[in-house]
């Protein structure tokens, strides 16, 4: 889908529940994330940055289980405290994927919100799809790009990832 066809659904998304035509109201973004917010309806779009969210843990697990498992407990209580089941229409936009990915943490938290009023929006910033290294990695580490597009993208399908015009 492209950037310009996405802004005016959501902009209609944001006055009326619209049913789902693809696996659920459930979209990758790809590009600048503040574009998308401020060219959405106001109010509609809430941000949950994963790694914000992490700066206020106040646990240290041991390992990443434990790390997986805190994190998953920490977007579990968010959810529950800052987007609360309301029948009204609005979007949550989800950055900091890295995290999901680092962790293996499934993305259902996330998607099983998504319905025809509210709306899941997984966001990718360029740097999260083109990061390349500035210098060359010794043999040992394994750099492999578009890990998390491709993480994200294996549950939604390829018509709901929007992407440059």
């Amino acid at each position: 889908m492209k950037k310009s066809e996405f802004v005016e659904f959501i902009s209609r998304f944001g006055k009326h529940p619209i049913p789902a035509t693809l696996n659920r109201h459930v979209y990758i973004w790809v590009g600048d994330i503040d574009e998308l917010i401020s060219k959405g309806p106001v109010g509609l779009i809430k941000k949950l940055d994963l790694y914000v969210l992490c700066e206020g843990l106040t646990k240290t697990p041991l390992g990443d289980k434990a790390a997986g498992r805190v994190l998953s407990d920490a977007i579990d209580n968010w959810i529950s405290r800052e987007f609360p089941t309301i029948q009204r229409q609005r979007a949550l936009m989800v950055t900091g994927l890295a995290l999901l990915y680092r962790y293996g943490l499934p993305l259902s938290s996330f998607i099983r919100l998504a319905n025809e009023t509210t709306m899941v929006i997984f966001g990718l910033t360029d740097l999260d799809i083109n990061f390349r290294p500035s210098q060359t990695m010794p043999s040992y580490i394994q750099f492999a790009p578009y890990s998390i597009l491709k993480y994200v993208a294996s549950e939604i399908p390829e018509e709901a990832i929007v992407k440059e015009e």
